[in-house]
């Protein structure tokens, strides 16, 4: 099944014009690797053959977390830190901001894609287990 969202739809969605830090591989990769996780959880009467403008823009959407996820790391991979006397220099709070940018932006994706997915149960955090007496009380 193709993709739904394209790389020149991510890049102009996400003004990704630097080829360099956000080549051809990375957005294809991140629009396959959406395109996956959306199938798992996408309606089976949804029509994919030609989608609706909101699964493309979703997909679009998760995409460009990806692709913003991937960038913070590669960020941070490439950090250097530099120590004067006690002082510790740090680049800045790319890593932070990008971070955040991908929680908003999947948040947002899965919203736009709400009509779209089937219903699935929620993630059991945790779970209640029975009372146990803690030293014999």
């Amino acid at each position: 099944m193709a993709n739904f969202a394209t790389e020149s739809a991510v890049r102009l969605k996400f003004q990704l014009e630097d080829t360099a830090s956000a080549s051809s591989e990375l957005i294809e990769a991140a629009i396959g690797d959406a395109h996956t996780e959306i199938l798992r959880f996408l309606d089976p009467e949804v029509d994919t053959v030609s989608p609706e403008d909101g699964l493309v823009l979703g997909e679009t959407l998760l995409a460009g977390a990806h692709v913003f996820r991937s960038l913070a790391a590669q960020d941070a991979h490439r950090q250097k830190h530099v120590t004067v006397g006690q002082q510790r220099i740090e680049e800045g709070s790319r890593f932070d901001a990008l971070t955040l940018l991908v929680t908003t932006l999947e948040a947002q994706a899965w919203y736009v894609l709400e009509p779209y997915v089937k219903g699935c149960s929620a993630r059991k955090v945790g779970e209640a287990t029975d009372t146990v007496a803690v030293l014999g009380l």
